[in-house]
């Protein structure tokens, strides 16, 4: 529930912000930077692809400077830079930053105002140097012996430094110091990584925010597709494990359905040993379909002479409905009035529609079958 509350409340928070800055088109960057009189110092937009210069002046004894330049339309990165070092921020909710910093030490040892973004990611990126630090030290150090001690300590730097990333995550997923959070590397590895679990909740809450806010920025569409991909990699696994406990199952008889047709007749899966059987759980009234029925329905008459059968299992709540429509169907339907929520439990049902093949030894041997797969059981 508090963590509930935290995402409620940032998001309010963001709506207000957004809000009260809509009307402004420009974003503003000034300060001073001493010992670096001059040095050129360059803004540049630290893009997803590449990084490109928005600006650059040479300072004057005085170490000052201000840049001006258009807002994105989406939360964005940029860094201050002289020479090899730099000084990284973002804009998203806030139009005008100061800096102060030495030329000498900027990289590690600077002030930022105006944007709690800007500060967080200060605070992320000099937590990361440390870690870094403190990684290189430790593996310096590992042999053989303390293998154990030094994995012990490499988790318990690692974690601390995660946990300020969490909840800075927490604070306002739509933050683009949410976003730098979790994209943050040691030694070229991601420090969250959406194939975890746990850090997947992190990594899902900022591509959500992003998503729901910015939907077409370039940056929320590779977050979103990141994470989606490890979701679907996550889901594939489980269901295939499922597929694989349903088939030994499957030979010890313990999958069976046995529920009530549309006509009054009491139907069982095992009784269609010896047929190619599409195992169906569908809702009649869901958005398509009717498509998807039709979709059946040719694979029936193409393929019901050479031993095709569908046992059907509707989930539609309205039951008359489900009645009417299934009355010219030809092959076996049920409702889900009985023993559906031991049938969606044993089959491990979460999308709708889902199928499952069939082969003639009464073997589950594919979710979500294809034309082709259904052909060649078939055939």
């Amino acid at each position: 529930m508090r963590k509930t509350n935290l995402f409620l409340l940032s998001f309010v928070s963001l709506v207000l912000c957004l809000s009260s800055c809509s009307d402004k088109k420009h974003f503003k960057v000034e300060g001073s930077i001493s010992d670096a009189s001059g040095s050129v110092l360059y803004l540049e937009k630290d893009g997803l692809l590449k990084t490109s210069v928005v600006d650059s002046c040479v300072l004057k004894a005085d170490g000052s400077f201000s840049f001006k330049a258009g807002r994105p339309d989406a939360p964005e990165f940029y860094r201050l830079r002289i020479k090899n070092s730099d000084i990284l921020f973002a804009i998203d909710s806030c139009e005008h930053i100061s800096v102060k910093a030495s030329a000498k030490t900027m990289a590690s040892q600077y002030s930022i105002e105006g944007s709690l973004a800007a500060s967080n990611i200060k605070e992320l990126r000099l937590s990361l140097i440390a870690l870094q630090n403190k990684v290189t030290s430790l593996l310096k150090q590992r042999n053989p012996q303390n293998e154990s001690q030094i994995t012990a300590e490499l988790d318990t730097a690692i974690n601390q430094h995660k946990k300020l990333a969490k909840k800075i995550v927490l604070q306002n997923p739509l933050s683009s110091a949410a976003y730098y959070a979790i994209f943050q590397q040691v030694n070229g590895y991601n420090l969250f990584t959406p194939y975890d679990k746990e850090d997947r909740r992190y990594c899902a809450a900022v591509a959500t925010a992003f998503y729901t806010y910015h939907p077409k920025a370039e940056r929320t569409l590779s977050l979103y597709n990141f994470v989606m991909q490890a979701i679907v990699a996550d889901r594939q696994a489980r269901n295939q494990q499922t597929l694989s406990k349903m088939m030994q199952a499957a030979k010890a008889d313990v999958i069976d359905v046995e529920m009530t047709t549309n006509r009054g007749q009491v139907a069982k899966l095992s009784d269609l040993k010896g047929k190619t059987v599409i195992l169906d759980f569908t809702v009649y009234q869901a958005d398509r379909g009717s498509e998807y029925i039709l979709a059946l329905r040719d694979l029936y008459n193409k393929y019901h002479a050479k031993g095709l059968e569908i046992y059907q299992i509707s989930l539609d709540p309205d039951i008359d409905f489900w009645r009417q429509a299934s009355q010219s169907l030809p092959w076996i339907c049920v409702h889900g009035t009985n023993g559906t929520p031991a049938a969606v439990a044993t089959y491990n049902v979460t999308d709708l529609p889902t199928r499952f093949l069939i082969n003639k030894e009464g073997t589950v041997v594919k979710r979500n079958p294809t034309a082709a797969d259904i052909q060649k059981a078939v055939e």
